[in-house]
Formats: C-alpha cells, sequence, structure tokens
C-alpha cells in the first residue's frame, strides 16, 4: 500500500516544518513495512526524535539515525538497514516535498528536499502571511509572569543588570509572539540594606534636588554613604579587637579589609569629591552609623511614617532614571511592585507562618531558620532541583534576630504573589542566585504549592565583562547602562556619517541610534544567557560578521533594491532558483518557522540571533553573486526579487522579536 503525503499535508506557515514531517510520515510507512516483512519483534520508536541535520549539506537536508537503532535488533550493520530502510520508504510512499531518500556510511537515511516546491512553498507563505510568518502559535497558551531586571534601586542601571534586562525583554516578546498572555513585572527591592544607606545618606545631605540624571546622581550618593560607613565599622572592629586581645589572624584580614575600602574612598573622593567631603564630615559626626541604619531598616518594615516618606522619595527618584534609560532599550513592564507592599500587607508574615507550622524551622541565636536539606531529603527533591546527591543545601534565615525578615523570605512570598495572577513565572535573575531559586521551589513543596513549584522557572543570567572588567555598584566601580548606551551611539555615529555622508544630518543621526541600540541588544542576546559575556567594541559594531549593524545591513541591501525597482510584478512560478546561492537562502527562510517555535518553548532568544545572522550572510552571499537590475529574464528577475522580498520581511520579523531596530539606510 502506498501512503499518500499530498498538499493537504502541508502547512503553509510552515515550509521546512512540511518536509519534516513528510520525512517523518514516509519513514513511518517504511519503519512499518519492514517490521511487516522481517519477521521479527520491532519496538515501538519515536521516528521524528531520529531525524536531525546533517552535518555536511551535500548529504542531504535531515538525516535519521533509525538505522542503528534497528540493526541492534537485527543484528546487522547499520549501513546494511539503512539501505533496506531506505528503499522501503521509496516504495511505499508517495513523495512532494521529499525528492530522494538514500543510505549513506556509517548508517544515515537521508532525505533531500525538492527545493523546487519547498522554495514554492516558503516564498508564497512569506508573501501571505507577511510580518506574521513564522511566528507559529502554541497549542496551550499560559498566563505567563516574566519578572526581569529588577535593579537594585540605589545606583544606576549598569551593564551587568542590563543583559538580564534585555534578555527578559526578548523573551516576554518570544512568548507573546509565540501566542501566551505574557506580563512583564519589575520587582522594587526597597527594603532592603543599600536602599536604606541610600537613604540615610540622603537625608545626612538634607535631601538635595537631585543634579543630572536623577539616577546617577543618587547613585553617587550611595556609594560614598556604603564606603564611609563600612570604614568606620571596620576602624571600630579594630580598635575592638585590640582591647579584647584578638587573634593576629582577626587583625591581619580586618586592616586588608580596611586598606581596601581607603582605596576605595580615595577613587569615590577624586570622581566626587563636593559629595565626598560633606558625607564624610556628616557622618563622622554619628557616633554609630551602623545602628542608624538598622533603625532605618526596621521603622520601614514597621511602615513608620517619615521613614516610610523619606525612602519612598528617594527611590522613586531613582526610578525615574531607571524608567528614561530602559525606555532609551526599547524595554517596557506592565507592572512595579514594591517589596515594602509584601511586607505592610502581611504576606511575608503568613507565609512565615506556614513555614513555621511545617515542622521545618529552626532557632539559631535567635534567628529563625528554614531546614532546607531536610525537606529536600523528605519530598526527594534532588532529581527535581536537578543536583547532584552530594550538593548541600546550607539552611535558610527567614528571620534575623531583630525580627526583620531577609530578602530570600521576602522572594519567596513575591513569587507566590505573581503566581496569583499567572500559571507561570519565570524569573530572569543572576546565575549566582541558583541557590535562593532552588530555595523558593523547596519553600513551594513545604507550604503545598506543587503545581507553583513545577511552573516555576528560573532563567539564570551569566556575569556580564565590559572590555574583561569586572564591576562592583557597591564600590562605585560600575559602568552604567546609560554610559554603554551614549558610547555605543557616537561610535555609530561615526560609522554612519563615514559610510553615508550624503544623507541628511537628521537622519544619519535616527539611524546611528537605530544601530546603536540594536548593537547592544545583538551583542548581548548573541550569547547563550547563562555564559558569561565580554562586552567588546569592535565586535558589537562590526558590520563584517555578527552583528546588529551586519544584520542591518542585509536589510539595508533589500530595502534598496526594492527602493530602485519600484513597482514590482509577482512572478508566475518559482522554479527558476536554482543557483545554490539562492537555493541556500530559501532554505533559512523555511526554517524560520521551526527555529521561533523552538525559541520560544526551550526561552532561548540566542536561536533567533544565530538565524538572523545566518539569513543576512546568505543574503549577502546572494547579493553579490545574483543579479536583478540588468538581468534579461523577466521571470527569474521577479523570482529574484521575491527572494529580496522574503528576506527583508523575515529580518524585520526577527528584529522586533529580538527588539533590534533597523535602518532603511546606513
Amino acid at each position: 500500500m502506498v501512503q499518500t503525503i499530498g498538499h493537504e499535508r502541508q502547512d503553509q506557515s510552515d515550509p521546512f516544518g512540511s518536509f519534516r514531517r513528510e520525512c517523518e510520515t514516509a519513514l513511518k510507512a517504511g519503519y512499518s513495512s519492514l517490521k511487516k516483512t522481517s519477521g521479527q519483534s520491532f519496538p515501538s520508536l519515536d521516528i521524528g526524535s531520529t531525524l536531525e541535520d546533517p552535518p555536511n549539506p551535500t548529504f542531504g537536508h535531515l538525516a535519521s539515525s533509525l538505522s542503528f537503532e534497528l540493526a541492534k535488533i537485527q543484528k546487522k550493520r547499520p549501513i546494511e538497514v539503512a539501505k533496506t530502510l531506505a528503499e522501503t520508504t521509496k516504495k511505499v510512499a508517495k513523495l512532494d516535498l521529499v525528492e530522494s531518500v538514500e543510505a549513506t556510511e556509517p548508517g544515515y537515511v537521508n532525505f533531500r528536499a525538492n527545493l523546487a516546491r519547498l522554495t514554492e512553498l516558503t516564498l508564497k507563505s512569506v508573501r501571505q502571511y507577511g510580518s506574521e510568518y513564522g511566528l507559529l502559535k502554541t497549542h496551550a497558551p499560559e498566563r505567563t509572569v516574566v519578572e526581569h531586571t529588577s535593579a537594585n534601586p540605589a545606583r544606576p542601571i549598569h551593564i551587568g543588570t542590563a543583559k538580564g534586562a534585555i534578555f527578559g525583554d526578548a523573551l516576554a516578546r518570544l512568548l507573546a509572539a509565540r501566542g501566551h498572555n505574557v506580563r512583564t513585572h519589575f520587582y522594587i527591592d526597597d527594603t532592603g540594606r543599600q536602599v536604606v544607606i541610600m537613604a540615610y545618606g540622603y537625608k545626612l545631605l538634607g535631601e538635595p534636588t537631585p543634579e543630572g540624571k536623577p539616577d546617577h546622581f543618587i547613585g553617587k550618593i550611595y556609594s560614598v554613604t556604603a564606603t564611609l560607613v563600612e570604614i568606620e565599622e571596620l576602624k571600630k572592629r579594630l580598635v575592638l579587637f585590640k582591647k579584647t586581645n584578638a587573634s593576629d589572624t582577626d587583625l591581619v584580614a580586618t586592616t586588608k579589609s580596611l586598606d581596601k575600602w581607603v582605596g576605595v574612598a580615595a577613587d569615590l573622593q577624586s570622581k566626587y569629591p563636593q559629595e565626598f567631603d560633606r558625607l564624610n564630615k556628616l557622618i563622622s559626626k554619628d557616633p554609630d552609623p551602623e545602628k542608624s541604619i538598622s533603625d532605618l531598616i526596621r521603622k520601614y518594615e514597621k511602615k513608620d511614617l517619615d521613614t516610610t516618606a523619606l525612602v519612598r522619595r528617594v527611590t522613586q527618584i531613582i526610578l525615574t532614571g531607571f524608567a528614561e534609560t530602559l525606555r532609551r532599550a526599547r524595554i517596557r513592564f506592565d507592572q512595579w511592585d514594591w517589596e515594602s507592599d509584601l511586607l505592610w500587607t502581611g504576606r511575608v508574615a503568613e507565609l512565615v507562618g506556614r513555614l513555621k507550622e511545617s515542622g521545618f524551622t529552626f532557632n539559631k541565636g535567635g534567628a529563625l531558620e528554614l531546614d532546607v536539606a531536610k525537606a529536600v531529603e523528605k519530598f526527594g527533591l534532588r532529581e527535581t532541583l536537578g543536583v547532584s546527591p552530594t550538593f548541600e543545601f546550607p539552611p535558610l534565615t527567614l528571620l534575623r534576630s531583630d525580627g526583620t525578615s531577609l530578602y530570600a523570605t521576602r522572594d519567596i512570598a513575591y513569587t507566590l504573589y505573581k503566581f496569583e495572577n499567572a500559571e507561570r513565572v519565570i524569573n530572569v535573575i543572576g546565575s549566582e542566585q541558583s541557590l535562593a531559586q532552588f530555595q523558593v521551589k523547596v519553600a513551594f513543596w513545604i507550604t503545598g504549592h506543587r503545581k507553583e513549584a513545577e511552573k516555576f522557572i528560573y532563567f539564570p543570567i551569566g556575569h556580564m565583562l565590559l572590555e574583561g572588567q569586572g564591576m562592583s555598584a557597591r564600590r562605585g566601580r560600575y559602568v552604567t547602562f546609560d554610559q554603554v548606551l551614549d558610547e555605543t551611539l557616537t561610535r555609530a555615529k561615526t560609522e554612519v556619517d563615514r559610510r553615508s555622508p550624503s544623507i541628511p544630518e537628521e537622519l544619519r543621526q535616527r539611524t546611528a541610534e537605530r544601530i546603536a541600540i540594536s548593537a547592544v541588544r545583538y551583542a548581548i542576546l548573541s550569547v547563550e544567557a547563562v555564559k558569561a559575556t565580554n562586552f567588546v567594541w569592535d565586535k558589537v559594531l562590526n558590520f563584517e560578521t555578527n552583528s546588529a549593524a551586519f544584520i542591518n545591513y542585509a536589510y539595508t541591501r533589500s530595502s534598496g533594491i526594492l527602493r530602485k525597482l519600484g513597482k514590482i510584478a509577482e512572478p508566475k512560478a518559482f522554479n527558476l532558483l536554482t543557483d545554490p546561492v539562492e537555493q541556500a537562502l530559501v532554505l533559512e527562510l523555511s526554517k524560520l518557522p521551526e527555529t521561533f517555535a523552538e525559541a520560544a518553548d526551550d526561552l532561548n532568544p540566542t536561536l533567533l540571533c544565530l538565524s538572523a545572522n545566518l539569513l543576512a550572510q546568505r543574503f549577502h552571499e546572494f547579493y553579490e553573486k545574483s543579479d536583478i537590475s540588468h538581468v534579461s529574464n523577466d521571470e527569474l528577475k521577479w523570482e529574484r526579487v521575491a527572494i529580496v522580498l522574503a528576506v527583508r520581511t523575515v529580518l524585520k520579523t526577527l528584529a522586533g522579536l529580538l527588539g533590534l531596530e533597523l535602518a532603511e539606510r546606513m
């Protein structure tokens, strides 16, 4: 019996996916026929999972490793099984998008696409769906909260934090395009020590009106205040150690730490002399700065009116600056959540109460601790959490001895709050927070929120380096996101002026702005989130390969071709696009739907960067080899124009998903 795989099985919105499904159906038919004729007992196999991209395109467009599984059963060489399977498949399946089925050493069954049919299906699909081409919708949409950035509101957003912001924004774009109901949240960590140190310094200075960008101004106050308070504490510790005849080890360690902070203070004094000198005098007059800060923390948690007004006022100043920076980066939020509200509404107290009743808490030195290790073993969570049998879970401090809560406690309560209006929660946060995120899941199990534990996703962000240099916000040694955007814009403007001196200045400025923000976003998104990223200027604005500028250049070239042509005719067919560079370009276009679905489902925006870069590369090769304006065959001309139109459409779609802005001219 011949199994028909005709036009009705083709999905106009997923050309290469249609080819893949045809290969799978054909292979299933061949496998089924082979089982009947062999007389042996064959297992049920996931045929589709055996199909993969061959290492070399000369072997075909998809390859199956099914023969290796069957060879074990039949006790034959894989190549023998592959030859039989290929011949059987060709006999029992009527093929449309598949041109050939061949066996190759050491035992793969290779499928080659009918490129004429695939080209027709792909280019017609792009023309039909336009900007929606490739954006396959999920069959199981979920209400999803993506919480990201959540920068500590005590200093400007720096380039390290910006990595999480850009990945979080890209995830939200991908998931929304996939058909999920997505909301983005920013968590305002306003009850932590750093914010209170900032408020303490701001109050000492008489709550001055910010000069310049507000978050930069307040960030100076925080860095100077934190450094001076640390120095005061270390000095007191040294005095105490000397009085109590502490060990030489303690004395040496404290002296070294003090020397380091004095060096930090010298740097800050040279950068911010006015703020430094004033705060130095004011803090030195406070008999116990550490106590003043602890008192503010306690008062704020208890919603003391004056303290609340102070902390909220200075935090709002910082957030005004955040919003301005994020707008520049094309990042927006649906909701801003105040950490203090979790305390004041009783959510944290309620959580702590439930954990106390669970039997997994104990007191240590007056502090309330959660026995995470005990819970992990009782519920058998090691495999669920993906940790090794030897991984040790330290206890989690829920409340300090003075009764105040810690960040981790509030984070558990906050995550539960996010689930009140969502079926899935994604936390985009630094990889150094992996233990804390494990603890959130364990707390969910302890409190009976098993479903939420399964739908809680930790999306880790690796470290960010700028030209190989690390950063420390506490020490005032960091590069702000604004500085990176400004520097990128300056460099982009220089490049645009050099390349396009004839276009008006206003247009050159707009073009540079688009290139700059796209360059920064792409440079970050093109490296997998969990990996460390080294931001290098020469790579960020490289017009030759793997950059937003390189991708934009392909878009600009396609726009230029279409602009010169003016009126465009539709081709009668697509059977003349036989050049290898044309076929390679069409293949990339046909794969977008599969790539998009994989990127969205696996939470991997980097896949789309790779796709956009490869598509741009293929288009540049096409541009150099395939003539359009001087070709004598009109039908070939319009078929090539259809490719240009498709590339321009797909590049714009990819750019939108990644948050890039493409310039028509460069």
